[in-house]
């Protein structure tokens, strides 16, 4: 990553904030050994194919196109086992857990599954749909109230498998594990519940514990558990996956355990611990297409900056916003009414525009957009990076700060930063 010659003479550098994944991905043996240690809280050995054997309905949940997770690895050596075992094809379905995500094509269930895959299971893959009344069973009921309903043919399969991958997410914690059923499977009202304790709607802001990387403490996820719980998977697989789509890590067995265990391999890559915030934080997002994932890079760089630090981003965004839903939220201004709306109908593009208006102010983007979604997004923009880097450090100079200092974070959504706690 350049740096221009201003922030050389004008800052102070506290180092790069980069991502540490492996250069190789895990071979197939490599694979099968992990499938072969399995995670249960007993400590017991049952792996995948001891699960599965004898069974008579077997339900494979994987996730849609939007999340890379190295399934069309694993896939194929997971039936080859089963085939092995005297296990017929056809008892396995497919469920694709969109959560309120559109449903794939044909192409994305290819490049999902594998092209062998996904033309030996055809017509055995069907994409979830959280408003089908008719394909939705009631699981039960959370502490918290939330009724939960989620896929009939998960529900009702006499052997419930899920395939997903970890990452960090900025509501649930991490993204995998209990997320695949909640909100994967989970109708559209059981989903907006559970969005709906990410915000506190006193303080309008983000509800306490509601943070990336914690999934003990932050009621989101703990009510993700407890409702993937209503319907426990009889095994997990949990992949970790770099972001040019190699696969570096896999872990399976136990919903809770085996999803832990792939967070600490995630973490392993993708944690980056530093001593002390920065007044500003240069980063880029190179691959994002829309803002929707351009979003995660800027809360990445953000807390690298602590609370009154700034952000210089370039995110190319070709694809502007994401979605014409996020445009209408995008387009308000008024964070209260905001919070008092998504109050009334919990919405995730919702919850990312608060997220998005709540960084605005210490943002300075670089980006490609439209000027359209430039003017509904509401964000400071400049033409380039050096312009944007100007901006801020006249901004950092008004506030006293005459020699900031800063970071450099070359692939801002690969990597999220924790201030250690002295």
């Amino acid at each position: 990553m350049d740096v221009p010659s201003i922030l050389r003479n004008e800052a102070e550098c506290l180092g790069t904030i980069s991502p540490r994944y492996p250069q190789t991905s895990l071979s197939d043996s490599e694979i099968t050994s992990a499938l072969q240690k399995p995670v249960w809280p007993d400590g017991s050995a049952r792996t995948i194919w001891n699960v599965a054997q004898g069974r008579r309905d077997i339900c494979f949940v994987v996730s849609d196109a939007t999340r890379r997770t190295a399934v069309n690895r694993i896939l194929p050596l997971v039936l080859r086992g089963l085939r092995e075992r005297g296990c017929s094809m056809d008892r396995i379905h497919i469920v694709v857990a969109t959560g309120i995500h559109r449903a794939p094509t044909a192409d994305e269930i290819e490049m999902i599954l594998g092209h062998d895959v996904a033309r030996e299971l055809r017509g055995r893959i069907t994409p979830h749909d959280p408003d089908d009344e008719s394909a939705l069973a009631h699981a039960g009921e959370t502490r918290r109230g939330c009724k939960v309903r989620l896929n009939r043919r998960a529900m009702e399969s006499d052997c419930l498998i899920v395939f997903g991958a970890v990452s960090y997410h900025y509501h649930a914690g991490f993204g995998g594990g209990r997320k695949s059923i909640v909100p994967g499977l989970a109708a559209r009202d059981t989903i907006a519940l559970n969005h709906s304790l990410a915000l506190d709607h006193e303080k309008n802001s983000f509800r306490r514990g509601v943070q990336i990387g914690r999934l003990d403490g932050n009621p989101v996820s703990e009510e993700m558990l407890e409702g993937a719980m209503l319907r426990r998977p009889d095994i997990i697989v949990n992949t970790v996956v770099s972001p040019d789509g190699r696969l570096v890590g896999v872990a399976s067995g136990h919903l809770d355990a085996a999803h832990r265990a792939a967070c600490a391999m995630l973490e392993r890559c993708a944690r980056a611990d530093i001593s002390e915030p920065a007044d500003l934080v240069l980063a880029t997002a190179p691959g994002a297409r829309d803002w929707i994932q351009a979003h995660k890079a800027l809360l990445n760089a953000a807390r690298a900056a602590g609370p009154d630090g700034l952000v210089a981003l370039w995110a190319p965004c070709p694809e502007g916003l994401g979605n014409e839903r996020f445009r209408m939220w995008a387009r308000m201004r008024d964070i209260p009414e905001m919070f008092r709306l998504l109050k009334k109908s919990p919405e995730v593009n919702g919850q990312t525009a608060v997220s998005t208006r709540l960084h605005a102010p210490r943002t300075v983007l670089v980006t490609r957009m439209p000027a359209r979604d430039i003017e509904d997004l509401g964000i400071e923009t400049q033409p380039d990076m050096e312009s944007a880097i100007r901006s801020a450090l006249r901004r950092t100079a008004a506030s006293g700060r005459k020699r900031p200092r800063y970071y450099l974070m070359p692939d801002a959504g690969h990597v999220t930063p924790f201030i250690s706690q002295s």
